[in-house]
């Protein structure tokens, strides 16, 4: 099937043709999606992989072949799915430092690897900071302590760890971008 038949076909609401491209694509689209959030589980990552195929389902006429073949156009939707959920999960929970990083350096796998440099650079800014700041950074990312934990062992309210560690945080943003 020709690709501008499979939109065409996709466009007439063909329940065959959209079969034909999930049975085609899937496989890449789950790996897209898995190299982005490696640590969601498999139901997490088939949700994403049906959300990409609902997206072309929905918007069959926005593929242009001339443009790029279905498999980029797939891919492209997919990359972005997954990224958009990551970025909600990131919003709604603390993630650790080693996943951030695993997580920047996947995602510019898609484009370019980060320059081991940029690494050193980050874990140097970390470095960087004063006490009690520094300390915290290291309790909550390296070895996963929740805030709690960290104001217990540090004799500091729970508050204001919560602010250091965003303070930390947003700082590092404006640093890494």
């Amino acid at each position: 099937m020709k690709e501008d038949q499979i939109r065409e076909a996709v466009a007439r609401r063909d329940h065959e043709a959209m079969e034909w491209v999930m049975n085609n694509y899937a496989g890449l689209l789950w790996k897209i999606i898995y190299s982005i959030l490696h640590n969601a589980s498999t139901e997490e990552i088939e949700e994403c992989v049906a959300d990409t195929f609902f997206s072309f389902w929905q918007n069959p006429l926005c593929f242009q072949p001339e443009r790029s073949s279905l498999k980029n156009y797939l891919a492209t939707i997919a990359k972005h799915k997954a990224i958009d959920r990551y970025r909600k999960w990131n919003r709604r929970s603390e993630i650790s430092y080693e996943e951030s990083i695993h997580f920047v350096q996947t995602e510019d796998t898609l484009s370019k690897l980060i320059s081991k440099e940029r690494q050193l650079e980050l874990e140097q800014a970390i470095e960087s900071f004063p006490e009690p700041d520094r300390e915290i950074l290291k309790r909550r990312f390296y070895e996963g302590q929740k805030p709690l934990e960290i104001s217990e062992a540090l004799s500091l309210h729970v508050r204001q760890v919560n602010n250091k560690i965003y303070r930390s945080k947003q700082w590092l943003r404006k640093w890494w971008l």
